[in-house]
Formats: C-alpha cells, structure tokens, sequence
C-alpha cells in the first residue's frame, strides 16, 4: 500500500476517533488545538501575555477564515477571551478563561486516551523510532 495513503488514513482515523471523544466535552478536534496552541504559546518567562490568532493560524497552518470561526465559536463557549492589543490596534490578544483551564487536563486526558489505544502492541522503541520517521517527514515537507 501506498505510504502517503497509510498517513492519511491513519490521521483520519485519529483524528475522527479524537472528534467522537473530545464531542463529549463539547469540542472539536480543531478548538482543542487552538487551545492547545494558547496555552503553550500564552507564557514568557512564566508571564501570561496571551497570543495573536494570526500566529496561532501560522502554527496550526490554517487559513484566516477557519482560525476566525474557530476562535469565535471559542469566545462563544466560554473557552477564550479576547481583549484589545495595546501595540496592534488592528489585532487581538486571545488568552484562555479559567473554565478552559479548569478543564484542560480532562481534555488531555482524553487525547491520551486516544493515543494510548492508538499505539497498543507497540513497544517504547517502536513508539521512539515511529515519532523519529515522523518528525523527519514533517521536516522535509516543510
């Protein structure tokens, strides 16, 4: 079978698998790496300055259009608040509400899950070797 048809299944597959778990909560796939992209990215130097949607689309490699109505229907629930860029008058600082925060482990706890079923009969060297290839085809797609 062909390699880049077995990606694509399979990051389907995970994906779809993460949708259906991650819909019991109320969220998507998609928010849920918004969320994560804010709280790797809110903090410098253990300070919590916030992020620009426009950084959050280039690291999650999403159009404007798709980071928008993810980030609105985040606002909507309740998961981020959004307030005025004192340096961009044009822009928006996106942080995550303290209900996101609260719920951010269940949330990850959740994504393990998958990714632990994901991964049975592998052993911790295959696990290793399988990220490494992995990290080597992102590398040279980009």
């Amino acid at each position: 079978m062909n390699i880049g048809f077995l990606i694509n299944y399979c990051s389907k597959l995970l994906r779809n698998k993460l949708n259906r778990e991650l819909e019991k909560e109320g969220i998507t796939v998609s928010q849920f790496a918004v969320i994560k992209d804010i709280e790797i990215n809110s903090f410098i130097d253990e300070k919590e300055l916030g992020v620009r949607a426009v950084k959050i689309a280039e690291r999650l490699d999403m159009d404007k259009p798709t980071i928008s109505g993810i980030i609105n229907r985040l606002i909507d629930k309740g998961y981020i608040e959004k307030t005025s860029n004192s340096k961009d008058k044009r822009s928006f600082i996106l942080k995550l509400t303290l209900k996101t925060k609260n719920k951010l482990s269940s949330l990850e706890k959740i994504n393990d899950g998958v990714i632990s079923d994901a991964l049975k009969g592998l052993d911790e060297k295959e696990v290793k070797e399988f990220k490494s290839t992995i990290k080597k085809i992102i590398e040279n797609i980009r």
